[in-house]
């Protein structure tokens, strides 16, 4: 890792990074069945939220394997869906094939019209904080609104994350503010690097019709009290027996490790160069074989099980 790139990782595993995620997917969602539909088609139970309170849910197919991972989050009039790298369509095409002639819902994408950008690391809170006043007082998932500004806590990437969501010239604005705040900015490559260490899976990575949410240790945006849904019936009898075909953890080397790498029990399915612990990624592999310090040979390469998320 070049002395630039290593100086902005220490400055936002130590501060707070900027990264620009208006490439994720955000969708409006209205009228009197907005939030139940969505309740009805994913893993999670989305009754009875409070205002401006958010939740995570999973769309799964009847393999209950994952669509996407989704946050849904009410607001007075609609509900806002936020999801993941470009999934926006994938979002509206699955959920709009589920709509009944009596249900009063509609889907719209509010990308063209709002932005997105996200603070990673153990000083977003104050900056959050900076741009509307209590944000930092956030449960996860749930948000504050400014007019045109909606600010959320997230998942926590090196110790927390918060994302604002607003109209493109407020959300301008709003960076503008972040930065002069401390926020440093954070690139894709380098926010890759700060999630796997934190332990997120990602579309298209850890999140696919691959695998399951219970595989991806996404075990609290899963309700085992609520009704039917897509693909139930296979989560909730991999739950009662209380054992996982497959886990997915940590893998470091000394060695350069890249994605895709079928190995013993498994498939690496994320990787980057850590300058605090060397080549680490994330790896689904079959329970035997995903504890902690076990080490796993493939060819040439030597790799080591850990523990998410990876030691600071």
């Amino acid at each position: 890792m070049d002395d630039p790139l290593l100086q902005r990782y220490n400055s936002i595993v130590n501060g707070c990074g900027l990264v620009d995620t208006s490439a994720k997917a955000r969708l409006w969602s209205s009228g009197r069945d907005r939030i139940d539909l969505i309740h009805r088609m994913s893993t999670n139970d989305l009754r009875d939220m409070a205002l401006h309170e958010g939740r995570a849910t999973i769309l799964t197919n009847a393999l209950a394997r994952m669509i996407d991972r989704i946050v849904v989050i009410n607001l007075k009039d609609r509900a806002l869906i936020l999801g993941s790298w470009g999934a926006a369509t994938r979002i509206r095409k699955w959920l709009s094939g589920y709509i009944f002639f009596n249900d009063e819902i509609k889907l719209e994408d509010a990308s063209p019209q709002w932005g997105q950008f996200d603070l990673v690391g153990p000083g977003a809170a104050a900056i959050a904080d900076s741009l509307i006043g209590g944000a930092s007082g956030l449960k996860k998932f749930s948000v504050i609104q400014s007019d045109e500004a909606i600010i959320g806590r997230g998942d926590a990437v090196k110790g927390d994350s918060f994302f604002a969501v607003a109209a493109s010239e407020q959300l301008a604005q709003l960076r503008q503010q972040a930065t002069a705040s401390g926020a440093v900015a954070c690139d894709r490559d380098l926010y890759n690097l700060l999630r796997i260490e934190s332990g997120i899976p990602e579309i298209d990575h850890e999140i696919s019709e691959e695998y399951i949410p219970l595989e991806a240790n996404l075990w609290g945006d899963v309700s085992f009290s609520k009704g039917c849904y897509i693909g139930q019936e296979i989560i909730a009898r991999m739950e009662s027996r209380g054992k996982l075909a497959k886990m997915l953890v940590g893998v470091e080397s000394a060695s350069p490790l890249m994605a895709g790498t079928k190995i013993e029990g498994g498939v690496i399915t994320s990787v980057a160069e850590s300058p605090r612990g060397g080549w680490i990624g994330l790896a689904y592999l079959k329970s035997p074989q995903a504890q902690a310090g076990t080490e796993i040979h493939h060819d040439d390469l030597v790799m080591r099980v850990a523990s998410l998320p990876f030691a600071s």
